[in-house]
């Protein structure tokens, strides 16, 4: 399986939120991915299969994706989610390595994240990744109501 990790477009979108609304309980609508690519301070960056899939349309398909502002120097990750059929593949870690190469380049100093307290695969890979316990925001999530777990890596 090759993987691209590429800046998401608006051929991106359809896809990019399917996986959303697969992965999260409170998906952010296809609109909000439109404003993302307008919006000077976001970055999405996408997952593409590129060999051994159906095509969608014109372009390879979309296995996951990560979406994070950048605010002088700082980089919050919003939304990182992959397919589920995908998982386990390293197209997490992909995106991840993807997104903290880009934003060293633009001079990042850290990357920070929320994760619920309970996902312990997604926290592991963070650990796995460098990132570092930095704090718990109690009653965070809803749907179920769950602390979430605040990493950071810091960019040197």
């Amino acid at each position: 399986m090759t993987v691209k990790y590429s800046p998401m477009c608006k051929e991106h979108i359809n896809a990019v939120a399917q996986i959303e609304k697969e992965c999260f309980c409170h998906p952010w609508s296809e609109d909000a991915f439109y404003d993302e690519l307008d919006n000077p301070l976001s970055l999405t960056i996408v997952a593409m299969l590129t060999d051994n899939v159906p095509l969608m349309t014109d372009k390879k398909h979309v296995a996951g994706f990560v979406n994070a502002r950048i605010i002088n120097g700082e980089v919050y990750i919003n939304n990182i989610a992959v397919s589920k059929v995908y998982r386990q593949k390293g197209i997490g870690k992909g995106l991840l390595t993807s997104l903290e190469n880009t934003v060293r380049n633009k001079g990042a100093l850290f990357i920070t994240l929320e994760v619920r307290e309970s996902n312990s695969a997604a926290i592991s890979l963070y650990k796995t990744l460098g990132y570092k316990y930095a704090g718990l925001r109690k009653r965070f999530y809803r749907d179920p109501t769950e602390n979430a777990v605040l990493m950071t890596k810091e960019l040197n």
